[in-house]
């Protein structure tokens, strides 16, 4: 049975872009599925994600959040409706969501899952990719 409620318009940052075109393997060799993690949700996002049956985690580096799945890639569009290019993004970019969500075999112990029908980047912060260098400087400061 499909559940027929009113999906939900929230606002967030994004994280961990690049599982949006492609999947997660790092903690799972057989994961099959894109992740789209939408976190820094409001108060008010939280309170309507929860009407959806969705649980809400929470992190310190992300504040709350949900992360999305799905068997198709995230696709990403700019206030006009224009694809973008989810690894383009660096953490923290902003975005408004469309989410509905739908039960599955493990619903009664973690809730619903989110589903987002619609992602629209609203401020891009510009992926820069990590420098690389884990040497300590010579005038590094002595811990």
């Amino acid at each position: 049975m499909q559940d027929t409620q009113k999906p939900v318009k929230v606002q967030g940052k994004l994280y961990w872009n690049q599982y949006m075109t492609e999947f997660n393997t790092h903690f799972n060799s057989d994961n099959n599925k894109y992740e789209c993690t939408l976190g820094n949700l409001s108060d008010a996002a939280v309170e309507a994600l929860k009407s959806l049956g969705v649980n809400v985690k929470n992190k310190p580096e992300q504040g709350n959040y949900i992360v999305a799945k799905s068997k198709y890639t995230f696709d990403p569009v700019d206030e006009e409706g224009n694809k973008l290019d989810a690894k383009q993004f660096g953490n923290g970019t902003e975005a408004i969501a469309i989410v509905s969500s739908y039960r599955h075999k493990l619903s009664a112990k973690f809730g619903a899952a989110p589903s987002i029908k619609k992602l629209i980047v609203t401020k891009v912060v510009k992926y820069e990719g990590s420098s690389g260098s884990n040497e300590v400087e010579a005038e590094d400061e002595v811990l």
